[in-house]
C-alpha cells in the first residue's frame, strides 16, 4: 500500500509535468511564432528587392546619374571633428567628350556590392547638370505662362531644326564665336582661324589590322598641326595601305571662298594616300609591327591664301 508521502511525491510531479507540458508549448509557440514573423520579414524584404523601384535603382544607368548628382554634394559625408579643408574641385568639359557618346550611353561598371569602378556616360551628363550655366540656360528656358499649341510647334520646330542644320557644318569654335559675334553685334577685333578646331578621326581600318588611331594626350590637334599614335591589332599593318581617313575640323578654301586641296606633310613615312579640302586618308611607308603604336607628327598647309574670317 502507497504510503503518503510516495503518493505527496506522486503529486507533485505530476503537477511539475502539467507545469513543464505548458512551458514547453508556450515555448513552442514563441518558436513558431518567430519563424513566422522571422518568414515574413524575408518575404518583405524579398518583395521590396524584386520591386520595380528596387530593381530600376540597381540598374548601372540610373547609378550613374547617381553618381553625378553625388560628385557635386557639398556636404561631408560622415560628421568630423575638424571640418575637411579639402574643396570640390569642378571638372573641365571639352568637346573631346562628345565624341564618346554613345546610344543606348555606355553604362559604368559596379561590383557585387554596387561600387563603381568605372563611370557611366550618364555620370558626366548628370555631373554637368549641376553647374550654374546649364542650370541657368535649362531655367531660361522656362516662360512665365504654358504656350500654346501652336507655340509648343514652333519651338519644337525651331529646335529640331537647329540640331539639323548644325549636324550638318563642319565649322570650328572660332567660326562659331565669330558668327555668335555678328548675331548679337558685338565688336569683334580678333582675326579667327577657322582651322584651330580640332579634325575628326575616323573608324580604324580594321582590315588592316588597325587596332587604333587617337590624338596624343596634350599634343596639338588642329587642322594645320596634329600628333597621333597608330596603334597595330592581332596582325602587322602593312605599309602603304590604308590606316584611318580624318576630317576637317574646316573645309579649306582660298580668300574667294573656293575649296582648295592643302598640302600635308608626316614623319617617320606617314603620308596621305587620298587628300581634299575635307579631309585626308593616310598611309605608311614602313609597316607597324603587331600590337606596337607608333606617334606621328602630321603638318597642313593650305597656303597664304587659305581662309580666315575676321
Amino acid at each position: 500500500m502507497q504510503s503518503k508521502a510516495t503518493a505527496a511525491m506522486a503529486g507533485l510531479v505530476a503537477a511539475g509535468l502539467a507545469s513543464w507540458d505548458r512551458i514547453d508549448n508556450d515555448t513552442r509557440r514563441k518558436l513558431r511564432e518567430n519563424r513566422e514573423d522571422a518568414n515574413d520579414a524575408l518575404d518583405q524584404i524579398a518583395a521590396y528587392k524584386s520591386s520595380g523601384e528596387q530593381v530600376r535603382g540597381r540598374l548601372p544607368i540610373v547609378m550613374d546619374a547617381q553618381i553625378g548628382l553625388a560628385l557635386a554634394n557639398p556636404a561631408q559625408i560622415s560628421p568630423e571633428i575638424l571640418p575637411t579643408a579639402t574643396k570640390l574641385t569642378r571638372p573641365a568639359f571639352d568637346e573631346e567628350s562628345v565624341s564618346d557618346l554613345n546610344w543606348p550611353p555606355k553604362t559604368g561598371t559596379y561590383d557585387a556590392k554596387n561600387r563603381v569602378s568605372e563611370i557611366g556616360e550618364m555620370t558626366r551628363t548628370f555631373l554637368a547638370m549641376t553647374f550654374q550655366e546649364v542650370r541657368a540656360f535649362i531655367e531660361g528656358l522656362a516662360q512665365s505662362k504654358s504656350p500654346t499649341q501652336a507655340g509648343l510647334l514652333q519651338i519644337n520646330r525651331a529646335a529640331n531644326q537647329l540640331v539639323s542644320v548644325l549636324s550638318t557644318l563642319n565649322l570650328s569654335a572660332a567660326q562659331y564665336a565669330a558668327a555668335w559675334q555678328k548675331v548679337f553685334g558685338a565688336p569683334s577685333t580678333t582675326v579667327s582661324d577657322p582651322h584651330l578646331g580640332t579634325p575628326v578621326i575616323g573608324a580604324p581600318n580594321g582590315g588592316n589590322n588597325v587596332l587604333s588611331v587617337g590624338f596624343i594626350p596634350s599634343a596639338v590637334k588642329n587642322d594645320r598641326a596634329m600628333r597621333i599614335r597608330i596603334t597595330a591589332g592581332a596582325g602587322n599593318i602593312s605599309a602603304t595601305t590604308d590606316i584611318v581617313t580624318v576630317t576637317f575640323a574646316s573645309e579649306w578654301k582660298d580668300s574667294s571662298g573656293n575649296p582648295i586641296i592643302p598640302s600635308l606633310v608626316g614623319s617617320q613615312g606617314l603620308f596621305a594616300s587620298g587628300i581634299s579640302s575635307t579631309g585626308f586618308t593616310l598611309q605608311c611607308q614602313q609597316s607597324i609591327p603587331t600590337g606596337s603604336s607608333q606617334d606621328f607628327s602630321i603638318i597642313v598647309s593650305g597656303g597664304a591664301s587659305a581662309n580666315t574670317i575676321t
